[in-house]
C-alpha cells in the first residue's frame, strides 16, 4: 500500500532505543544499532547480545517459496513461552527487532516472519491471504518443535495487515493461546468501505480483490468462536489507515461471544503508534496468559 503504514513507526528506527541497554559490559562498548544487527545477521546468521540474548536468522523454504524469518531469544537451555511476530505493510523480520529484544528480555522466545512479497520472503503479496496464512503456519510448525519453545505456551503479535494476519491464525488455527492484534482490520469488505486513502483501497483489490471467497478469507471476525485464548486489542483513535471502526466491532463481536479480552483505544494517536504504546501492554498481557501457571 502506497500509504498503508509507517507501522510501529519504523520498529528499525527504534531499535537503536530498544537496544540501548545492550552493551552495559564492562568495557562500555558502543550501543549497536537497527543497520548493524541486520548486517551482522546477513553475514553470519547470529548475533550474541549482552544479557544473554541470541538474535538468529531462521530462513527456510517452504511450500510458499523461501521465508524470511529472525529468531530472538534468551540463551540459557529452558523451554520458554513463544510468541510469533508479524509486521505489517513493507515491513519485514528485521522491522520487529526492537519489539522481539524486548520480548525476549521479558523471557519470551519470538520468531518474526516476513509476510509473503516483503524482504526476503517469496512473493507476491496477497494482502494476508491464504500464501500468507501458508507461510506463517510453516513456520510456526518449525518454530514450536524447538528445544526452547514451550509449545504449550504460544501467542501471536501482529500489527496492521499483520494483525489482520494474526487474527486469522488466532481463529483458525491451534497453536496460539493469547493474541495481540494492533492498528488492523478485521472485517475486509466493511474496511473496505471505511477506509480513507486511495492507497489502502488499490492495494486491497490489487492483492485480494473483493470477491466473495477473497472478502471471507479475510474477515476472521466471523471465526473468533475459535480462539483458544484471550485477546488484547490494541488501537490508535486517529487511525487512517486501519479504521477504529474494525477494533471496536472487533470488541463487539468478542463480547457477544463471551470471549475475554481487552480493548484498549489510544486517543490522539495515529497509525505509526510508537513502539513503547504496543509493546509494554503487549508484554503485560502476554505474561500474564503465558508466563503464569
Amino acid at each position: 500500500m502506497a500509504r498503508e503504514a509507517p507501522a510501529l513507526a519504523r520498529f528499525l528506527a527504534l531499535a537503536a532505543f530498544a537496544l540501548a541497554s545492550i552493551g552495559a559490559a564492562a568495557q562500555a562498548p558502543h550501543p549497536l544499532q537497527a543497520a548493524d544487527i541486520e548486517a551482522r545477521l546477513r553475514e553470519s546468521g547470529r548475533l550474541q547480545l549482552s544479557g544473554n540474548i541470541v538474535i538468529e536468522r531462521y530462513d527456510f523454504v517452504g511450500e510458499t517459496g523461501r521465508i524470511e524469518a529472525v529468531v530472538t531469544r534468551p540463551t540459557d537451555t529452558a523451554r520458554h513461552p513463544a510468541l510469533l511476530l508479524i509486521p505489517g505493510h513493507s515491513r519485514t523480520a528485521y522491522d520487529m527487532l526492537a519489539a522481539a529484544v524486548r520480548f525476549a528480555r521479558a523471557g519470551f522466545a519470538t520468531v518474526s516472519v516476513s509476510q509473503p512479497g516483503y524482504g526476503g520472503s517469496a512473493g507476491p503479496a496477497d494482502f494476508a491471504g491464504p500464501r500468507t496464512f501458508a507461510a506463517l503456519v510453516a513456520a510456526v510448525q518449525r518454530f514450536a518443535a524447538e528445544p526452547y519453545v514451550n509449545a504449550a505456551r504460544m501467542g501471536v503479535f501482529g500489527y496492521s495487515r499483520g494483525a489482520l494476519a494474526a487474527a486469522e491464525l488466532a481463529a483458525r488455527t491451534d497453536f496460539f493461546h493469547a493474541a495481540v492484534l494492533g492498528g488492523g482490520v478485521y472485517d475486509f469488505r466493511t474496511a473496505y468501505r471505511q477506509v480513507g486513502l486511495a492507497g489502502i483501497r488499490e492495494n486491497m483489490v490489487a492483492e485480494a480483490g473483493l470477491g466473495a471467497a477473497a472478502v471471507r478469507f479475510r474477515s476472521p471476525i466471523r471465526d473468533m468462536a475459535g480462539l483458544d485464548g484471550p485477546v488484547l486489542i490494541v488501537h490508535a483513535a486517529e487511525d487512517a489507515n486501519a479504521p477504529p471502526a474494525q477494533a471496536l466491532a472487533l470488541d463487539r463481536r468478542l463480547t457477544a461471544l463471551h470471549r475475554e479480552h481487552e480493548l484498549l483505544m489510544l486517543p490522539g494517536r495515529d497509525h505509526g503508534l510508537p513502539v513503547a504504546d504496543l509493546v509494554g501492554p503487549a508484554t503485560i498481557f502476554f505474561a500474564r496468559h503465558l508466563q503464569q501457571p
